[in-house]
């Protein structure tokens, strides 16, 4: 069993303070850096143009579109996180967040866009 009388004070203020900054969790900075990585991991799967062989164009599908949308609102969730959080006054945090926000705007469009032409398409082979 621990006295406290046994404890120097500047020892227990000490532990004090290490338990509340370990207890934390995560910062601003940390939300829009893993905003970053959701969008760079969709750079290089979902949203990365996929040339079939011997093709002049890339093979776009509803669904990719819509994965790679999907990711770019979950960046954008927690780019408005961050923001939440006080980083919205920072000019790379707006600019990547305008960009996103842009980003998916596009990709909404091209979704409808893609998903006409291959009803189109659908109801042409019956």
């Amino acid at each position: 069993m621990v006295h406290t009388a046994t404890i120097p004070p500047v020892v227990a203020l000490v532990a004090l303070v290490a338990s509340l900054l370990a207890g934390c969790g995560e910062n601003r900075r940390d939300v829009f850096l893993r905003g970053l990585e959701i969008e760079g991991a969709a750079e290089k799967g979902p949203c990365r143009l996929h040339y079939a062989e011997n093709a002049q164009a890339a093979a776009l599908t509803g669904d990719n579109v819509a994965e790679c949308l999907r990711q770019t609102d979950l960046a954008i969730a927690e780019y408005e996180q961050a923001g939440a959080m006080g980083l919205d006054t920072e000019p790379d945090f707006i600019a990547t967040y305008d960009r996103a926000k842009q980003r998916r705007d596009r990709l909404a469009s091209m979704l409808k866009n893609v998903r006409a032409i291959e009803t189109s398409q659908m109801v042409d082979t019956r």
